[in-house]
């Protein structure tokens, strides 16, 4: 960013996610920072960005993580209560696209999706099985579902695994933008724009990523110490902590 400053670009666009409103866990807490470091230097450079919702099918989504799955011969584990909001590789092209073109520097675009558009993990996960035309059978645990997988034929129900979530840095349902938040939903048809994304001080930045630097040189830091720091400089930063990652399971 500082060389931009130097060397400046007609625009500068970056890809946020939705996980930076409200983050519960250390990435939407990443994310967040991310938006806070370009924000600061929106008064040199024209800058936006765009938080959206999961890509179907992108590497590491969801869906994607069940076409590696099922080329493995592994068991599906999933939350049954996890609601989120999807959009296809084109649209989320298209918010990058419209945010670049139609953005004024310090704002950021979401797509304006209604709740009732929220996919529930296991409705989205048997629509999935249904559309490959690959049978399911649910199963009671985690390790009744490896059992089956072990001894599983081709002809044979693929074992899936519901369960309430109960994993770190979750949230039940998604959202784009948070009470302090002005939020202009009139603009656009399609997208809706944050008009007053925090912008700290470049001095204000310099101290949080020394501080992160510092921590991570050190010999003695865990988990619990990097969201405490994370938290110091994002304070709607709520981490929610299980000891269990959704990844272990699906």
């Amino acid at each position: 960013m500082d060389l931009l400053v130097t060397y400046k670009p007609e625009h500068f666009f970056c890809v946020s996610t939705d996980k930076a409103a409200n983050p519960v866990n250390v990435m939407g807490a990443s994310k967040k920072l991310m938006e806070e470091v370009i924000m600061a230097y929106s008064s040199d450079i024209k800058i936006t960005t765009a938080r959206f919702a999961n890509v179907a099918f992108s590497n590491g989504s969801l869906l994607d993580g069940y076409i590696q799955r099922l080329f493995k011969k592994q068991p599906i584990s999933c939350p049954s209560d996890v609601k989120r909001f999807f959009v296809s590789p084109e649209e989320s092209g298209q918010i990058c696209m419209l945010a670049c073109i139609l953005g004024a520097s310090g704002q950021i675009y979401f797509p304006k999706l209604e709740e009732d558009e929220m996919v529930n993990f296991k409705e989205i996960t048997l629509d999935f099985f249904k559309e490959m035309a690959i049978p399911v059978i649910e199963c009671l645990s985690d390790d009744d579902a490896k059992n089956r997988a072990t001894s599983m034929s081709i002809e044979d129900p693929h074992p899936v695994y519901f369960f309430t979530s109960d994993t770190s840095g979750e949230k039940l349902y998604e959202e784009f933008f948070t009470e302090i938040d002005e939020v202009d939903l009139e603009m656009y048809e399609g997208m809706g724009v944050i008009k007053n994304a925090v912008k700290p001080s470049k001095t204000q930045i310099e101290n949080c990523i020394s501080e992160l630097q510092m921590l991570m040189q050190s010999d003695a830091y865990d988990k619990s110490a990097i969201v405490s720091l994370m938290k110091k400089h994002l304070p709607d930063f709520e981490h929610i902590e299980t000891g269990k990652s959704l990844d272990q399971k699906m």
